[in-house]
């Protein structure tokens, strides 16, 4: 069913406060020389009373006052001060970065645009804070704690926005950043999105930012039909490509793979067969993968080599030879080749007036940029990020950034073209990159999971079907 109302939460999605009230309290109370930490007796106090305050039971100034008492101000009207004080920080929002440009995109798209909030305040303090962050005038309703006399994850407050809009929960998307709130919408029955979200999110679908929330799969289809191809990437600038089962395929070609064990044996020197030597490296390979893909890290081939692989082999030596040990390790996985279109392709994208770039995970800090300059290619690649140089692994957020960040460009405007759903698109949606395309053959692709957060935006099986989908750029190197 397709997606006709999109709810969003209000603070820290649609706007923030530069200093947030708890932060406000907490810096007030150090100044004071108070206690910051409650008993675990008025802690549990406090959250009754803060639902309270959201379900409008009790005013927000009285919630203020008790709060204050617990932590230690007695005076009555030192109390009340503090809590206009508290009242004004409440008061100063910011918009959130593309807050305004998304909304307006999404209702020009014909979305009906929905708040669901929670707030110790009475409705018209929300709509001012909308209004000072200029989204107001995109927002077709409001489902307000305070007025329903319920909060987040109460399904009452997903389902009544459902209600004001006409809508079913199955035509109806929750965005917002925190797991508790996601999920009760997810329980709903509406479809959620994280955007600004907190670690243990779970959600159907993620956004790295407000602007990527229009790359969001089940927002391209607006009411009045789909969105075009030329609107998702009008602002991409730069393209950057994965390298193993992207721009190259790994043949397994057994004597080209003998010889490398082989030479291995040879340059360290052992006395055991080369089989048998390098199986013991397998062994050891797998436990650094296992290393790796909790940590989200990537050792230099210098520490791959004396602590994973050879910590037993004296590390001076072992640690100057890591770069060859590398390069003939990766040859006992077979031979790799450039995809047969690949040249042709990274030409013609950068004629069009788009700028390439590598981001791979990868152990070898010099096979890829010596494969690159062989095969011609190197010129077409002024950006090569490898995991194996910079430290960090995807889907960890901190490479794709790495990549923008030496491109200089913004993650909205880059794609990532690559080919494992389950780690390249949830780690490209958090870094906030503006479109993701997975490549694969179809009966490869089936046996992934490409739904949720693993959904890409695209799907392509070869390189030459990126022509189709980057037209020539109108501010492009060719138009001067």
């Amino acid at each position: 069913m397709a997606i006709k109302g999109i709810f969003f939460d209000a603070a820290d999605v649609l706007y923030v406060r530069p200093v947030s009230t708890g932060m406000y309290l907490t810096r007030l109370l150090e100044g004071k020389g108070l206690p910051t930490e409650l008993s675990a007796e008025d802690q549990s106090r406090q959250k009754v009373l803060r639902s309270l305050a959201k379900r409008g039971l009790i005013s927000h100034d009285w919630y203020w006052d008790q709060a204050l008492e617990m932590h230690g101000i007695a005076d009555a009207e030192e109390r009340r001060i503090l809590t206009v004080k508290i009242d004004e920080v409440s008061n100063c929002v910011v918009s959130v970065p593309g807050a305004r440009e998304a909304l307006a995109e999404l209702k020009q798209r014909g979305f009906a645009v929905g708040v669901v909030t929670d707030t110790m305040h009475p409705i018209e303090h929300k709509m001012r804070w909308l209004e000072q962050v200029g989204v107001a005038e995109f927002v077709d309703l409001v489902a307000c704690s305070t007025v329903l006399g319920a909060h987040k994850p109460d399904p009452v407050m997903y389902l009544n926005a459902v209600k004001q809009a006409g809508l079913t929960p199955g035509e109806s998307a929750f965005v917002g950043h925190r797991a508790d709130e996601i999920e009760g919408a997810r329980q709903s029955g509406l479809a959620t999105v994280g955007v600004n979200y907190d670690p243990d999110v779970k959600a159907d679908f993620y956004a790295g930012s407000m602007l990527d929330l229009l790359n969001v799969p089940i927002f391209q289809q607006s009411i009045g039909g789909p969105v075009k191809v030329e609107q998702m990437n009008h602002d991409i600038e730069v393209i950057f490509i994965d390298v193993g089962n992207t721009l190259r395929v790994l043949v397994e070609d057994e004597p080209y793979q003998a010889e490398a064990r082989k030479k291995i044996a040879d340059f360290v020197g052992t006395d055991e067969s080369p089989e048998a030597f390098c199986d013991m490296v397998d062994q050891r390979y797998k436990l650094y993968r296992k290393w790796a893909f909790e940590t989200l890290l990537e050792a230099s081939e210098k520490e791959l080599w004396t602590r994973w692989l050879l910590p037993d082999w004296p590390a001076d030596r072992i640690g100057s030879l890591a770069g060859e040990l590398t390069f003939l390790y990766r040859q006992t996985m077979g031979h790799r080749y450039a995809q047969p279109d690949a040249k042709a392709v990274v030409a013609e994208l950068t004629r069009r007036g788009y700028r390439l770039g590598i981001l791979s995970n990868t152990i070898t800090e010099r096979e890829i940029p010596q494969w690159l300059e062989e095969d011609g290619l190197s010129q077409y690649f002024p950006t090569v990020v490898l995991s194996s140089i910079f430290g960090h692994r995807k889907p960890g957020p901190e490479i794709y950034w790495e990549a923008a960040r030496r491109a200089g460009v913004e993650p909205a405007q880059a794609a990532y073209v690559a080919d494992n759903p389950s780690r390249d698109v949830p780690g490209s949606r958090r870094a906030g990159l503006g479109m993701i395309i997975i490549m694969g053959e179809p009966d490869e692709l089936e046996k992934k999971d490409m739904t949720g957060e693993n959904k890409p935006d695209l799907v392509i099986r070869t390189l030459s079907e990126l022509l189709d989908v980057f037209p020539e750029r109108q501010n492009g190197r060719d138009s001067g």
